[in-house]
């Protein structure tokens, strides 16, 4: 009766690398939910069909949706008018269809993005806010209740208008929504459904897990803070049992860990002697904050056996770093990375293009911190353009960054763009800027 829908995501440059796109876990979790519940679910994942056009993709959705009536969507902010295609199609394809969208973009843009659908095509029915297990399950038993009854819309609706979390349009014409902020506890949470992918098209070969929701950290070009309100880690416990739950699949060959496992010190080394301990063989990389990172954790992190760190440098300029709330030293930055790269850990860089208060001097500095960073033929740089996704403090705040956002076109909020010009950078500059990035970006490009 319910089908979750994942458009197509990934980047033409993303397909065929080493580390393609790994499967959507705010899905996977969502299945497990209702899975528990006795509730019949399936995932459509369209990452799994990458080598289709864009009419064939059709095809496979029309084929797909004709024996469900409830379907979940998510989207990010440049992928949102997929998201709205597939309603568009359900919408045609199936009658008494509801649609509920999820997923960051909606999370902030939800009052905007419910008054313009009903102005027009009226395909969206719910839009679940920020963290939607519980929500999300709710809102499902009562769909599935007023389906099988036969119930009308106005019967049923008082209990829509407990669920935490949710926003839609009343019977009376009217938008409800609920913004109750409802923490999930990643304990209570049953393992990602990853046994609901598909494997007749394209299987994954890349896990992901979550090790911890909600970030301590302000950066300005990040909506984490905004979704999840409070950082919570999960147990080392849980941690292992989805690694073996991975392992028992037998079709992944490389896990990567979200987000910033270094948050917490303790945890951080716990979770490396949890491979240690285990004896736990499968490659892994993780996200973390470099800046912190000594020898001796370096040496843990191999030891443990790691494979690959990402990390987010942003700016060698401090006053970049500060006006944005990134608060690391680019010379402990340094050092970190050093110490890594002593211990044969391949780096992932990243690097932003114009955050308020870069000017073309503070970008030559980065250019020429890149120069000195001790990178290999191992490591990979990417260099992208700050991008106001909402929920964002760029987004939300700014005049008091003094951007100007001139770009309204959400199919390019993919860090690939221009979006908005500084007091100190013009889009023109912006343009000249962003050439010699992927300049530079390249000669640290590692072929797959």
């Amino acid at each position: 009766m319910i089908l979750l829908i994942n458009p197509r995501t990934s980047k033409p440059s993303e397909v065929r690398s080493e580390f393609f796109r790994e499967p959507n876990l705010g899905l996977l979790y969502l299945a497990a939910i209702l899975e528990l519940n006795a509730i019949p679910v399936e995932i459509l994942d369209l990452e799994q069909f990458v080598d289709l056009k864009k009419s064939e993709l059709e095809n496979i959705i029309k084929d797909r949706i004709i024996d469900y009536r409830i379907f979940g969507i998510t989207s990010l902010t440049n992928t949102f008018h997929l998201a709205l295609k597939i309603a568009r199609i359900i919408k045609t394809q199936v009658k008494d269809s509801l649609i509920i969208l999820g997923g960051p973009h909606v999370s902030f843009m939800y009052k905007e993005i419910l008054e313009h659908d009903k102005k027009t095509e009226n395909l969206i029915d719910f839009i679940c806010i920020g963290e939607a297990e519980y929500s999300f399950l709710k809102l499902v038993k009562i769909l599935t209740s007023q389906i099988s009854t036969g119930k009308k819309r106005e019967e049923f609706e008082p209990l829509l208008n407990d669920i935490k979390s949710l926003a839609y349009f009343k019977s009376d014409g009217k938008i409800h929504v609920n913004d109750t902020y409802e923490e999930i506890d990643l304990e209570n949470l049953p393992l990602p459904a990853r046994h609901k992918l598909s494997q007749e098209n394209y299987y994954y070969s890349v896990a992901n897990v979550i090790v911890n929701r909600g970030c301590p950290n302000q950066c300005s070009f990040c909506s984490r803070q905004n979704l999840f309100k409070n950082t919570r880690i999960r147990s080392i416990e849980s941690i292992l049992k989805e690694i073996r739950d991975i392992q028992s699949l037998q079709t992944y060959n490389h896990i990567n860990f979200y987000d910033n496992i270094n948050i917490n010190r303790k945890f951080f080394r716990d979770f490396c002697e949890m491979f240690i301990e285990n004896n736990i063989d499968m490659p892994w990389g993780c996200e973390l904050r470099v800046d912190t990172i000594s020898y001796e954790e370096a040496s843990l992190l191999k030891s443990a056996g790691c494979q690959l760190i990402a990390t987010g440098i942003e700016s060698a300029n401090e006053l970049v770093l500060r006006t944005n709330f990134k608060y690391q030293d680019p010379e402990q930055v340094r050092t970190g990375i050093i110490n890594l790269k002593k211990n044969e850990i391949a780096i992932q860089a990243y690097f932003v293009l114009g955050l308020p208060g870069e000017t073309e001097h503070s970008f030559s500095e980065s250019i020429e911190y890149i120069k000195s960073l001790p990178l290999d033929d191992n490591d990979n740089l990417n260099y992208f353009v700050a991008t106001p996704y909402p929920g964002s403090r760029l987004w939300e705040e700014r005049e008091y960054f003094g951007i100007k956002v001139f770009e309204n076109d959400f199919t390019k909020y993919d860090c690939n763009h221009i979006i908005f010009e500084t007091k100190e950078l013009s889009k023109e500059i912006l343009e000249q800027l962003y050439i010699k990035a992927k300049q530079i970006e390249k000669e640290y490009h590692r072929s797959f």
